[in-house]
């Protein structure tokens, strides 16, 4: 019986938001446009306690979150692009301030179902996009992960696992957490590696910049 009671313990306390560490896996559905044809299809989520790790499809980066010091930081790896003053790896570190965290409210409204054998809250988020009033429904968990959302829902007290996000006027892509990997992700694999240099956002979009006109792209002001 006391073997059991430990079990379950050390289960409850592996379990909560801010002590949980492995890896969540999305599968990704299309809809609008191609329907999603060719664009990747799974997408995971590695965690440390508060810390993740995931690679964003809109900019190409990896992205590090911290959710105890409210920082991202974008790692870009332009090691192999052949433009001189772009080569190279580069980091742009973000703080997260408590002004945009106000913008979104969260509304947990009782409601609940199971995702990924998880259970999952549904929650009504509220938020101001330039003066314009909006809200979205998502599901999440307040059992895993961080114990604060720094990437898509600044401020939510859950981890996400089904929410839609817009890719352009008529594409969006609908994440659904369908496996939760524990353990195997250790406090290193979700901090910077040593061989990415920092660059501040202005120099970074400079960069971004010279590289659109060497391709002929133009200006990528409106890019980042």
């Amino acid at each position: 019986m006391t073997l059991c009671l430990i079990c379950v313990f050390s289960f409850n306390v592996n379990a909560q938001q801010g002590k949980w560490a492995g890896t969540v896996k999305y599968q990704l559905t299309w809809t609008g446009g191609s329907a999603g044809a060719g664009l990747p299809t799974e997408s995971e989520v590695k965690i440390f306690e508060n810390k993740t790790k995931y690679v964003d499809m809109r900019l190409g980066a990896t992205v590090l979150t911290d959710a105890e010091k409210k920082t991202v930081t974008m790692m870009f790896d332009f090691s192999q692009i052949p433009v001189e003053d772009v080569a190279g790896k580069w980091f742009v570190k973000d703080k997260l301030e408590d002004s945009v965290i106000s913008k979104f409210q969260y509304n947990f409204t009782g409601n609940t179902k199971q995702i990924a054998n998880k259970n999952a809250k549904e929650v009504v988020v509220s938020y101001d996009n330039n003066g314009v009033q909006e809200s979205e429904t998502i599901w999440v968990s307040d059992e895993f992960g961080p114990l604060m959302d720094i990437s898509n829902y600044p401020g939510l007290k859950a981890l996400p696992l089904e929410y839609k996000m817009e890719f352009g006027e008529d594409v969006s892509c609908t994440f659904t957490a369908v496996e939760f990997i524990e353990g195997k992700v250790k406090r290193t694999d979700v901090l910077l590696e040593s061989d990415y240099d920092e660059l501040t956002m202005e120099e970074f979009q400079e960069k971004m910049n010279v590289l659109m006109e060497a391709i002929g792209g133009g200006s990528s002001d409106d890019d980042i």
